[in-house]
Formats: structure tokens, C-alpha cells, sequence
């Protein structure tokens, strides 16, 4: 039995907890993060529920299925499953169901500092290279940036 209780529903349970990191950015940039350990219960209901495969071409909510192509509040979370290693999601989200979600994200989650913001391949909250460097890396430099 673990001696940690999962964050979502307070239990104390067989397995090893997973720890799912929960990250967006507010209005301000800010990128606003939580962590949170979860059973394997907790994990489905609160991460699986929302892996939906993503289409590129015309993305929707996977919460509720609404078009978010020109109005997405997207929310990223990486999870470290014991004996499995890292997975990574990202869900396009609508307003209604990123306030839900965060909320859920929030619920026993411990929040984590501040980071600037970082965009490149996968935009998500662990990156650690900008995104000029991306450009960089293969010649390409900004316009106001003197060689």
C-alpha cells in the first residue's frame, strides 16, 4: 500500500502513484503549472479521458468536441507512470472545458513556480530552447538580429 494518498481522490492504494504535471498559460503569458500524484483510477478519469487522437487539420475539444481551431485554450500535461517511463499530451481545449480541467489540475496539486514562456516543437511546458534557436540551428536568423 502506498503511504502517499492519491491527490484527486484522497485514497491510499496498491500501486505506485503516477505524478502528473498539469501546465497552461494565463491571459497575462504566464505559464501556470500544478502537480499532482494520481492512482491509476484517478489517472484515467483525469488523463485518459481526454486522449483523444488530435487532427491536425481542423482540431476540436476533446472534452466536449467543439471546433477550437480560432479560439483554443490548450492545457499540457506530462506524466511519470512507475515502470513506464514519461508520456507527454496535449489537449486542445475549449474555454468551458479548460476551466474544468484546470480546476481538477488544481484540486490537491501543489503549484509550481513561474517559467517565461517557450514555443518550438511541441510547445509545451518543458522546453528549454526558444524558438529562434530552432530557426537558428539551421541558418535561418531573425530580420533585427545583425549576423
Amino acid at each position: 500500500m502506498s503511504l502517499i494518498p492519491c491527490d484527486a481522490c484522497h485514497k491510499r492504494v496498491q500501486e505506485k502513484l503516477s505524478q502528473a504535471t498539469w501546465a497552461w498559460y494565463a491571459d497575462s503569458g504566464d505559464r501556470v503549472a500544478y502537480r499532482q500524484r494520481l492512482c491509476v483510477a484517478c489517472y484515467t478519469q483525469r488523463v485518459l479521458a481526454f486522449d483523444k487522437p488530435v487532427d491536425f487539420d481542423s482540431l476540436s475539444c476533446p472534452g466536449c468536441g467543439i471546433s477550437t481551431e480560432h479560439d483554443m485554450s490548450p492545457i499540457y500535461c506530462t506524466v511519470y507512470i512507475p515502470g513506464n517511463g514519461r508520456e507527454q499530451f496535449e489537449f486542445p481545449t475549449c474555454a468551458a472545458c479548460a476551466t474544468m480541467l484546470r480546476a481538477e489540475a488544481i484540486t490537491g496539486g501543489v503549484q509550481l513556480e513561474n517559467r517565461p514562456r517557450v514555443e518550438g516543437p511541441g510547445d509545451g511546458p518543458s522546453t528549454s530552447t526558444t524558438r529562434e534557436s530552432y530557426w537558428a540551428s539551421i541558418g535561418v536568423r531573425p530580420r533585427n538580429v545583425e549576423s
